[in-house]
């Protein structure tokens, strides 16, 4: 039998992946004439959000910064969708899709290809796991302590 909650849970899950993986490819993927508006929106957003962490970073690294920003939510999102034991699928998944992002804007027009995208991406995505794995990782021996602590009582 299924439990509603746990449903609903995984089709926001789902959405919430479809969603940023439908954000990143937009971003990425589409031509400069499509993205650069976009982008403009997502740069401005993040900069004003990262305004602190921006501010100290030399010009040439906000670039970077903004890469690895990008990638957080993905990162976060695929760990949601994965057991705790699997999270390093999801960091993986950020890796497979930044390079094949990079690989791509090869043969789009006005598009370059960028390795170090990749290690700032992948990077991001690893954050955005860390971000749902520590928190899980410590429930977990949590709820390990309290079950102990139940069974040396009886």
């Amino acid at each position: 039998m299924t439990d509603i909650t746990t449903t609903r849970r995984s089709g926001i899950r789902v959405f919430a992946a479809t969603v940023v993986l439908a954000v990143v490819a937009g971003l990425t993927l589409a031509p400069p004439s499509i993205a650069a508006p976009a982008r403009r929106v997502f740069i401005q957003s993040m900069v004003t959000l990262a305004e602190p962490l921006v501010l100290w970073i030399p010009g040439g690294l906000t670039e970077r910064v903004l890469n690895t920003l990008l990638f957080v939510p993905l990162g976060a999102t695929v760990a949601l969708l994965l057991t705790r034991r699997l999270w390093w699928v999801a960091s993986l998944s950020g890796l497979a899709l930044s390079a094949t992002v990079e690989f791509a804007q090869a043969s789009i027009p006005g598009r370059v290809p960028d390795a170090a995208d990749v290690l700032w991406n992948t990077v991001g995505a690893v954050i955005g796991v860390a971000v749902v794995a520590a928190p899980r990782q410590i429930a977990a021996v949590m709820r390990r302590r309290r079950q102990r602590g139940r069974a040396t009582r009886t």
